[in-house]
């Protein structure tokens, strides 16, 4: 039995820059380095799901530690971690507190102790973790703060002192030389609503000099963000109302940056560095064509054609099923890139081969009679078929001589080996 690696969910390894990075990469060192960039800046990594936000973002922040190590404070914080938080502000000023506190040379000890200080006034679990979704404004902070304020006996505002707390300690870190770069990640996985709020936290207490922000998130979550905030107004123009999510981030974001997808050499390249198995690189021509240009996915799908050619390779008897390697290549990749009509072929694999000839164009979607073999199923499989033949999709070609047809009676025995 051969052994491979198998590869985790963290950021892709980028060993000779397969994804090729370094575009993005040298681009923003130089903004970040160069002594005219204004601050407050803030730079927002846009790109889907997996797409390599993480990886950039800790190539950005490896390349700051390393190369301009007493220059930069780098702040790394996780949103998703604290999800749990009513109010994510908390959480990501205690990091600031710890990063700075942590400094290898004790350059900003005081500015740690000042702004912790302050946390405690906030009463961070009895005011702060009691903002509402609807309340994250300086505005509506202080307004919820005096009644606070009015109970503890305290005259002055926290809040607004946080702020000059925030900007003053700021400009401690720049007297030594140094510029904070918060680096924000895993916004994607946060609740919607969630997002919009630390969004606009960041914006009223970390807008400000010597401050960097580089945000990596997928401005689809946003807008369903800005959709579940602001749903209670009504808008006339559905044009309007789908641009807010642009109009939210040009007020947010001095530089958007989107990741471009992987092109084919690419998907191929990232496929050959991580050392599949021989399965893989016998078809790696077909799988360059099916895969999505996520890398993400792309592990998954060589994580698991890697574990199914271990399984076949300990079964007892697959071999007389003579199991046909590019089939399997193809269900992998629907089970991961499509994973709701992977889960319709695991309850009936006769609707894959009805979809494969609807591809082929042997049975048309529209035509009742062309199903009629299916007997009862017939107007479930036919239902099917209409949802899941999108032709301007990945989906052509992995139906593209595919002949699931020609195994239709071993169709469980595959499904078997992927776990279906």
């Amino acid at each position: 039995m051969s052994a491979y690696s198998i590869f985790s969910d963290l950021a892709a390894k980028t060993d000779g820059d397969k994804l090729q990075f370094n575009r993005y990469l040298r681009p923003l060192i130089s903004i970040l380095t160069d002594p005219q960039t204004e601050t407050p800046f803030t730079i927002g990594i846009f790109g889907a799901w997996g797409s390599g936000k993480t990886t950039l973002l800790n190539m950005l922040n490896e390349e700051l530690h390393q190369g301009h190590p007493d220059k930069f404070v780098s702040v790394y914080f996780n949103p998703w971690i604290h999800r749990g938080e009513p109010n994510l502000l908390i959480p990501l000023l205690h990091t600031l507190s710890d990063t700075l506190d942590e400094d290898p040379k004790h350059r900003f000890v005081e500015s740690a102790k000042k702004i912790g200080a302050v946390l405690l006034k906030l009463g961070a679990d009895l005011f702060l973790k009691s903002v509402t979704a609807n309340t994250v404004s300086l505005e509506g902070l202080e307004k919820l703060e005096q009644g606070y304020l009015k109970e503890r006996g305290q005259a002055q505002s926290e809040i607004r002192r946080l702020r000059k707390t925030l900007q003053a300690e700021a400009d401690a870190v720049a007297a030594e030389g140094a510029k904070l770069v918060f680096f924000i990640d895993d916004l994607d996985r946060c609740d919607p609503a969630q997002i919009i709020d630390l969004l606009e936290a960041v914006k009223i207490f970390l807008d400000l000099r010597h401050v960097f922000v580089v945000l990596a998130v997928d401005k689809e979550v946003i807008d369903r963000g800005i959709e579940v905030k602001y749903s209670k107004f009504k808008f006339a123009d559905e044009n309007r109302k789908a641009a807010l999510g642009a109009e939210y981030l040009e007020k947010l974001v001095q530089l958007p940056l989107q990741l471009f997808p992987l092109h084919q050499k690419q998907v191929g390249d990232f496929v050959t560095a991580l050392a599949p198995p021989k399965l893989v690189l016998d078809h790696l021509d077909l799988l360059k064509k099916l895969l999505l240009p996520n890398p993400r996915k792309i592990k998954r799908v060589v994580n698991i054609l890697t574990v199914t050619n271990l399984v076949m390779e300990a079964t007892d008897g697959i071999a007389k099923f003579n199991l046909a390697p590019e089939l399997i290549l193809r269900l992998v990749v629907l089970q991961v890139q499509s994973g709701d009509l992977y889960a319709e072929i695991t309850k009936q694999s006769d609707f894959l081969v009805a979809l494969e000839e609807v591809y082929a164009q042997k049975l048309s979607v529209d035509k009742d009679q062309d199903f009629a073999a299916y007997g009862d199923r017939a107007a479930a499989i036919q239902r099917l078929c209409k949802i899941y033949y999108r032709p301007d999709t990945y989906l052509s070609e992995v139906f593209k001589q595919s002949n699931f047809a020609a195994v239709k009676s071993n169709l469980m025995i595959y499904l078997s080996m992927l776990g279906g």
